[in-house]
C-alpha cells in the first residue's frame, strides 16, 4: 500500500513543479513592472525636486534682494525718523512760545469780555438783545478755548454797542414794574446810558436785570423829573433827565420808595386793612369825644347838688342835674333825686338801675373795636398767604433767576401782614384805654350814687332822715 502511495505521488510531482514554476514567473514580472514604475516615479520626483529647488533658489535670491532693499529703506526711515524728531523739538518750542502769546492774548480778551459783560448788565441795550448776556458769559468760561471765530463774535458786539450807544429808540417793549409784575408799555432808550417808560399815568427810568437782561421799573423819580419824562414822551421839549453814571443812579433811585407805593404793593387785600382802619379811626374819635364829654366837671356838678339837697331845694337839684342832661353821671343823680323821700332800698334800686342803663353807653363800639383789632391780623395773614402763592406762581413760570419777578407776591405777603398789625395794635392798645376810660367814668357813678344817697339820707325831710 505504501509503495503504491509513493507511485501516486511521483506521477504528480511533475505537474506540480510546472504550475509553482509558471507562478514564479509571474510574480517576478508584476516585480520588474513595479520597479519600472518605481524607477519612473523616482526620476519624476527628482525633476519635481529638480524644478522647486530651482525655484526656491530663485525665491531667496528675491528675499535675499527685498531684503537688501527694506533694509535700505528702514535706514532711509531711521534717517527721517531722526529729522522728524528734530522738526518735532523745533516745533515743540515754537508752539511754547505762540501759546505763552496766546495765554497772553487769551487774558486780554477775558479782560475785556468782563468789563464789556458788566457794561452790558448795567446797559438798556441788553433790554433789546438779551441773548447778548448770555453771549459775553460764554467768554468768562475759563475752559473754553477763545478762536479767531470767537474773537470776531466779541469785537462784532463791541460794534453793536457802539452803535447802540448814539440812537434814541422808542418801542413798546414788556417791563417789569414796581409791584413785579410784567407789564406793556412806551420805552423809549437814549444811547445805551439811560431808558425811561410810560405805562399809563406812571413815568420813570428803567434798570436792566445782571440775570435774566429784563426791563426793571425803578422808584418814582419825584414830581419834577416825572413832569420832564411826560413832556418828553409828548413831544413837548427835547431835554431831558438822563442817568449818565450807568445805572447807579437809578440803582439809587430804587432804594426810595414812598408809604404809598409799599402800602401800594400790598396788593388787593390792603384796601380792606385800610377800611377796617379807617371805621376804628371814626369809632375811637366818636368815643373819645363822648368820654370826654361826659366826664367833665362832675365832681363840681356833685358838689352843687348835694349843697342844695342839704338845703332842701330838690328842685333846684333836679334842674342842676338836668342842665347837663345826656350825661350819664347827670342821669344818675336825675334817677335818685326823682326817688327823695322814699326808702333807701327804692333809691338804691333806682341808682343802680340807673346805673345799669348808663353803662351800655359807656362801653358802645368797644366790643366792634375789639372784633376789627382781630380782623385786621388774620386779613393781613390773607394777604400773606395770598402773596406767597403768586411768588409760587411766578417762580413756576419763570424760575428764580430774576428776584424782582417774585418782589411782587413777597411784597403782597409781608406789606400785608405789616399794615394789619400796624392797624390791630393802635386799635387794641386805644380800646383798653376807652375800656378803663369807661369803668373810671362807671365807677365814678357809682361813687356820685352812693354820696346821692348819704345825701339824701342825712337831709331829715325824708321819712327816715335823722337815721
Amino acid at each position: 500500500m505504501k509503495t503504491v502511495l509513493c507511485l501516486i505521488c511521483l506521477l504528480f510531482l511533475p505537474a506540480g513543479l510546472s504550475a509553482q514554476e509558471e507562478k514564479f514567473k509571474a510574480v517576478v514580472r508584476e516585480v520588474q513592472e513595479d520597479l519600472g514604475e518605481a524607477r519612473k516615479e523616482k526620476a519624476i520626483t527628482r525633476s519635481e525636486a529638480a524644478r522647486q529647488r530651482a525655484r526656491l533658489q530663485k525665491d531667496m535670491e528675491g528675499l535675499k534682494t527685498r531684503v537688501k532693499r527694506e533694509k535700505a529703506a528702514l535706514d532711509a526711515d531711521e534717517k527721517k525718523l531722526l529729522s522728524m524728531r528734530e522738526e518735532r523739538l523745533k516745533l515743540e518750542r515754537d508752539i511754547r512760545a505762540h501759546t505763552g502769546h496766546m495765554k497772553e492774548l487769551d487774558a486780554v480778551l477775558r479782560d475785556f469780555a468782563r468789563d464789556f459783560s458788566g457794561l452790558a448788565e448795567r446797559s438798556p441795550y441788553s433790554g433789546e438783545n438779551p441773548e447778548r448776556l448770555t453771549t459775553l458769559k460764554d467768554f468768562l468760561n475759563t475752559e473754553k478755548i477763545l478762536g479767531i471765530q470767537d474773537i470776531r463774535t466779541l469785537v462784532a458786539l463791541a460794534f453793536d454797542d457802539m452803535t447802540a450807544s448814539s440812537q434814541i429808540i422808542k418801542r413798546k417793549g414788556v417791563i417789569v414794574d414796581r409791584q413785579g409784575q410784567e407789564v406793556e408799555s412806551d420805552i423809549i432808550r437814549l444811547g445805551n446810558l439811560t431808558a425811561i417808560y410810560r405805562e399809563n399815568t406812571h413815568v420813570g427810568y428803567l434798570s436792566t436785570s445782571p440775570a435774566s437782561g429784563r426791563l426793571l421799573a425803578a422808584a418814582s423819580p419825584g414830581w419834577g423829573v416825572g413832569r420832564n419824562l411826560k413832556s418828553y414822551f409828548k413831544g413837548e421839549t427835547d431835554a431831558v433827565y438822563m442817568d449818565i453814571s450807568g445805572g447807579v443812579a437809578v440803582k439809587q433811585l430804587s432804594r426810595r420808595t414812598t408809604l404809598w407805593e409799599q402800602v401800594r404793593s400790598g396788593g388787593l387785600l390792603i384796601w380792606p386793612i385800610l377800611l377796617v382802619g379807617l371805621v376804628a379811626v371814626i369809632l375811637v374819635l366818636e368815643r373819645l369825644f363822648f368820654l370826654g364829654r361826659v366826664s367833665q366837671n362832675t365832681d363840681k356838678l356833685m358838689t352843687h347838688v348835694t349843697e342844695l339837697v342839704e338845703k332842701g331845694d330838690y328842685k333846684g337839684a333836679v334842674q342842676s342835674a338836668e342842665a347837663q342832661s345826656g350825661r350819664p353821671t347827670s342821669n344818675v343823680l336825675k334817677a335818685g333825686l326823682e326817688q327823695q323821700g322814699q326808702p333807701r332800698d327804692i333809691i338804691e334800686s333806682s341808682l343802680a338801675e340807673a346805673i345799669l342803663k348808663e353803662t351800655p353807653r359807656l362801653e358802645r363800639f368797644l366790643p366792634a373795636l375789639k372784633v376789627l383789632a382781630a380782623i385786621a391780623p388774620l386779613l393781613g395773614l390773607l394777604g400773606t398767604v395770598t402773596g406767597m402763592i403768586n411768588t409760587f406762581h411766578v417762580i413756576t413760570v419763570h424760575g428764580t433767576g430774576d428776584p424782582r419777578l417774585m418782589a411782587g407776591g413777597i411784597s403782597e405777603a409781608l406789606i400785608t401782614t405789616q399794615l394789619g398789625l400796624a392797624v390791630a395794635i393802635p386799635i387794641l392798645v386805644i380800646t383798653a384805654l376807652l375800656g378803663r376810660k369807661a369803668s373810671r367814668i362807671a365807677s365814678d357813678m357809682e361813687e356820685k350814687a352812693m354820696a346821692l344817697i348819704a345825701a339824701l339820707l342825712r337831709d331829715q325831710r325824708l321819712p327816715d332822715g335823722s337815721a
